[in-house]
């Protein structure tokens, strides 16, 4: 965090930092800048990497699929369309409007994935680990391509179509988190909710129904968590790749298997990576920048296949 206030386009002595946030000098043109435009930043990209990676500890808990991530809900393809649909319609929106226009539409998507997934008749066993990525991959392949045809018909549309596909944080502001937190905290509070639930479902469904487990019910609770956080992320930076994949995997080999452990972890580690990516983005590009989504893609693209190399060699 406190990187992440001092290093960007210009550096700020962290001296300097801790000033502007404990005694805060409005004509001071670094205080300014501090306070200004780098905390709010800094909270958000906090907040994404957080919302991204325990909706991703949730996801690949309830598939049992160690390659799962909150994009198979549809979420970010959901709020691509929705915001472009938006902008083609009725031209360019206030941030506050884009931002409950895509939250809007990746709920809508993670709704229409479930329901084509089977909805509660299939979200114990194996029918969830199947119908859920064949239903999220149909469901953003259409959306994408809706999003695709109309760029190709308006041009105004690209600018936004470029942030809704790439991931950005340098276009959030105050408004837009407290408008997005109360999504990513009632998130939080149903994935510890089902977190007891989730436990027992890795043992079967059979066994959960034993302990007095409602499997259907601790999936639905699971999969709104699920579109609450990442549909919160993707509301204030767009689509960030590689937090929700990763980081259950690295939270999972430090905590062991407990679930809820793996969620305490997984927040705070997916929170500093955004943090850190979005630093590394401010600062190799200076006096511009390099989207976050861009700099997760470079870190996160070994990551994933050292990831999926030591999956395979397992089942090999």
């Amino acid at each position: 965090m406190i990187a992440s206030l001092s290093f960007g386009a210009r550096d700020v002595p962290a001296a300097v930092v801790w000033h502007a946030l404990i005694h805060f000098d409005a004509s001071d043109p670094l205080h300014a800048l501090v306070r200004g435009l780098r905390l709010q930043r800094a909270l958000t990209a906090a907040a994404c990497g957080a919302a991204l990676a325990i909706a991703g500890v949730l996801m690949q808990s309830l598939t049992r699929n160690p390659l799962a991530d909150p994009g198979l809900m549809g979420v970010n393809a959901g709020a691509a369309l929705s915001v472009v649909l938006l902008t083609w319609s009725l031209g360019p929106q206030p941030t506050s409007i884009l931002t409950l226009t895509a939250s809007l539409g990746a709920g809508l998507a993670a709704l229409t994935v479930w329901l084509l997934a089977g909805g509660t008749k299939s979200t114990v066993g194996r029918g969830l680990s199947i119908r859920l990525p064949l239903a999220g991959t149909a469901i953003s392949s259409l959306c994408l391509s809706l999003v695709a045809a109309i760029v190709l018909l308006q041009t105004e549309s690209r600018e936004l179509y470029r942030f809704w596909m790439v991931g950005a944080l340098g276009q959030t502001d105050f408004e837009t988190l407290t408008f997005v937190l109360p999504f990513l905290l009632c998130g939080i509070g149903l994935a510890a909710i089902s977190c007891r639930g989730l436990n027992a479902m890795a043992l079967g469904g059979d066994i959960a129904s034993g302990l007095g487990v409602h499997p259907a019910l601790v999936a639905t609770l699971a999969l709104v968590a699920i579109t609450l956080l990442s549909g919160g992320a993707v509301a204030l930076a767009g689509p960030i790749g590689f937090v929700g994949l990763v980081i259950p995997h690295i939270a999972r080999a430090i905590s062991g298997a407990s679930l809820g452990t793996t969620l305490a972890f997984a927040g705070p580690m997916g929170a500093i990576l955004v943090l850190a990516c979005d630093t590394i983005g401010r600062v190799a590009a200076r006096p511009s920048e390099v989207p976050i989504g861009l700099v997760l893609a470079v870190i996160g693209g070994p990551a994933f296949m050292v990831l999926l190399s030591k999956i395979l060699g397992k089942r090999i």
